[in-house]
């Protein structure tokens, strides 16, 4: 029986964390960080950067003499008699050509291109959380914005039912009222459906099972866009990851470019070992010592057409640059362009909000006092509704826009305290 109790309380206190944690709403940098650890392209680079840094390593060894050694023996069968030998060499050789241009930097220029690869890997894991995140956010400010209608709408119901009921409007109020109702009611299960399919793809993308208990902390938009807009700089190009893979990538051409001259360098050769000579007619046993070098010729114009080779691919990258530099310089004006239209759109909106407030106040009173028709006070009733909702996607619109900005100029961490 105590057995039993202590299995109990041990499976009671284990479970308990799980349940509290699911009911813990998430902020933006916990969803941010669950989607990195995890993203399955992430880890890939990860290994991909390991297995670069290896041939980084093999290829600073090439540089170095290079050596290795022989152990042979042979019988020799002659006319006369036979006899064996026994041979134990180490031969070196080294490129003098790799060792003094030092071609195996290219290689440490790659391992730096995949390790910003794998930066701009994870910074599109981040745009795609942050933006499912806001997304979500902002179907459930509509689904709270038509909730707050639809129990507008049950009241003016009562009020409608009851004015019929005192002979002062007619029935067809109250019906209308139910048909408005019933087509509030469809829009706010379609916006339920869109909500719950953005829910499984983030709970997807963070590896999240249960999604029907994922709880996102609400983001303060309206207090994010009253913040100065952002200036757009050409120093920010610098820190993106596609300019910094691209940089790397040109200096490893530049380096290999080296590396076709470094083949019209000696190489150094030594070898050293002993002969165990049973030839019955030579000197015996012996040592033997050889040093040597190597210098190419000629190769038919070989270096000359790889060096050429190297040169255009050096100038094609350079122009490919110059081409993401500029698209990418067009794309940040562009977002910086959108940021501060977009604040333009929502002041124009709160004056609207302002307006469409007022117009509902009287439309309320006139109703009641049977100044103006059921439809003319449903009609306000609905753009005000609308006018809340414009106001809050503008928000959370100029919130994207932001995440795009901070995404373009490799800024995670601002995205993370938004």
């Amino acid at each position: 029986m105590k057995l039993f109790a202590f299995i109990f309380f041990t499976l009671l206190f284990s479970i308990t964390p799980a349940f509290s944690q699911q009911g813990r709403a998430l902020n933006l940098k916990e969803c941010i960080t669950l989607a990195q650890k995890a993203g399955y392209r992430l880890k890939s680079d990860e290994q991909k950067v390991e297995a670069m840094q290896k041939s980084f390593q093999f290829e600073q060894s090439r540089n170095l003499p290079q050596i290795s050694g022989e152990l042979a023996g042979e019988q020799r069968l002659l006319n006369l008699y036979s006899f064996n030998q026994t041979v134990a060499l180490v031969h070196a050789d080294w490129s003098l050509g790799d060792f003094l241009l030092k071609t195996a930097e290219a290689a440490k220029q790659d391992v730096l291109m995949t390790k910003a690869e794998k930066e701009q890997s994870r910074l599109q894991t981040v745009r795609r959380a942050a933006l499912l995140y806001l997304s979500i956010l902002q179907k459930q400010t509509q689904a709270d914005l038509l909730k707050n209608r639809h129990d507008l709408l049950q009241t003016h119901h009562a009020v409608a039912q009851a004015l019929w009921q005192a002979g002062t409007r007619t029935q067809l109020d109250v019906l209308q009222t139910e048909s408005e109702t019933s087509q509030l009611e469809e829009q706010m299960a379609r916006l339920d459906i869109e909500r719950q399919n953005l829910l499984q793809e983030l709970g997807r993308l963070m590896d999240v099972q249960k999604t029907e208990s994922l709880l996102l902390h609400a983001i303060d938009a309206a207090a994010i866009c009253v913040r100065p807009t952002p200036e757009g700089a050409e120093g920010m190009l610098n820190s993106n990851p596609i300019m910094m893979a691209l940089n790397y990538q040109i200096k490893a051409q530049q380096i290999r470019t080296r590396a076709v001259k470094a083949q019209q360098l000696p190489h150094l050769h030594a070898a050293g070992g002993y002969f165990a000579d049973g030839d019955p007619t030579g000197d015996g046993n012996y040592w033997q010592i050889d040093a040597g070098i190597s210098l190419p010729l000629f190769q038919w114009g070989a270096t000359k057409f790889q060096r050429q080779e190297s040169q255009a691919l050096t100038q094609s990258l350079q122009l490919q640059q110059k081409h993401v530099q500029r698209e990418l310089s067009i794309h940040i004006e562009q977002t910086i362009e959108r940021l501060d239209k977009l604040k333009n759109v929502i002041d124009l909106q709160n004056k609207r909000l302002h307006t469409t407030q007022k117009a509902f106040q009287f439309a309320e009173a006139n109703y009641q006092a049977g100044l103006i028709t059921n439809l003319d006070y449903l009609s306000a009733q609905q753009q005000l509704t609308e006018t809340q909702i414009a106001i809050r996607e503008t928000q959370l619109q100029y919130v994207m826009n932001l995440v795009e900005f901070y995404v373009l100029t490799n800024q995670v961490e601002k995205i993370e305290a938004l």
